[in-house]
């Protein structure tokens, strides 16, 4: 049976909501990860520093959360109590894509999503050798504020919050690039290392504060930040002159990785589970060239 032509046309501010909801994607957790372990497999028949590069961003990423987690249980803050559209008056495909994208549980300052954009694509516009650097600064700086002004759009975030994440961002990647650096040399390791502090912070304050969800990605941060710390320091050098990954050994790690997470962030696994699931995850995610070598 033929849809009403009602329920396939959505109006000009609907349409509006839809476009920052796949704006706001861009600083989704999972996307970020998904694109920096991409740049670091295949990144390096393209680009000769993308490995590394990666590494430190994956670094970045995982301070940057493990950062506003402490801070967003300390504040407790809510969320703003409006959403822009009523999913549900939306096309079913498109309705449920925008109410994952609005949905408003948790706490709100500062912006996760500010933060992660301005880590990860900061991070990547200072640190990548390719194109010039003005049009990677451009790049970087427009990836922000688009994902920034999403969060407002999509009335998931205050002003506030999203101004404090790129400032917290800001701070994040000076300290982040200052402890990596070793000369001409990247040391990711330094800086899952910090990460990792930054985590068990932020899984005490979520621990004293009774906050289960908190807790469960406090310590999804430290299992990520000891796996990694622990495979690059032990394989470093390997990794940086290991060849790429192809796309078909691309996909299994891929597969088996985001595996491992989901299942640490549904909550199927108990804490210590949890912990261990995401260090294999990132482990292998780091070690997978090793694999193509072989």
């Amino acid at each position: 049976m033929t849809p009403p032509l009602q329920t396939l046309l959505v109006s000009g501010g609907d349409l509006l909501v839809v476009l920052f909801a796949l704006i706001t994607l861009a600083g989704d957790a999972w996307f970020v990860l998904v694109g920096l372990a991409m740049l670091y497999w295949v990144g390096p028949r393209y680009i000769e520093d993308a490995r590394p590069v990666a590494a430190v961003c994956i670094g970045l990423a995982t301070l940057g959360l493990a950062a506003v987690l402490a801070i967003k249980t300390a504040t407790g803050i809510p969320r703003p109590a409006m959403t822009p559209v009523d999913p549900t008056g939306l096309p079913s495909l498109i309705g449920s894509f925008v109410g994952g994208e609005i949905e408003s549980d948790g706490f709100t300052f500062p912006s996760g999503h500010a933060t992660a954009a301005t880590v990860v694509y900061g991070g990547l516009g200072l640190l990548l050798s390719v194109g010039r650097r003005r049009t990677r600064y451009l790049i970087a700086g427009g990836c922000i504020a688009l994902i920034s002004l999403s969060r407002v759009v999509l009335q998931v975030h205050y002003p506030r919050d999203v101004l404090a994440g790129i400032g917290l961002g800001a701070v994040l990647v000076a300290i982040g690039i200052t402890v990596a650096r070793d000369g001409d040399r990247l040391r990711p390791e330094r800086l899952f290392a910090v990460s990792g502090i930054v985590a068990v912070i932020g899984f005490g304050v979520a621990v004293d504060a009774g906050h289960p969800r908190e807790i469960l990605q406090g310590a999804i941060g430290i299992g990520t930040a000891i796996g990694a710390a622990a495979v690059w320091y032990r394989l470093g050098d390997q990794l940086v002159a290991a060849p790429p990954v192809s796309i078909p050994l691309a996909a299994v790690g891929l597969a088996v990785a985001g595996g491992l997470w989901l299942g640490a962030y549904v909550g199927v696994l108990p804490i210590l589970g949890a912990m261990a699931a995401s260090a294999v995850a990132v482990g292998i995610i780091l070690m997978l060239p090793l694999a193509e070598q072989r």
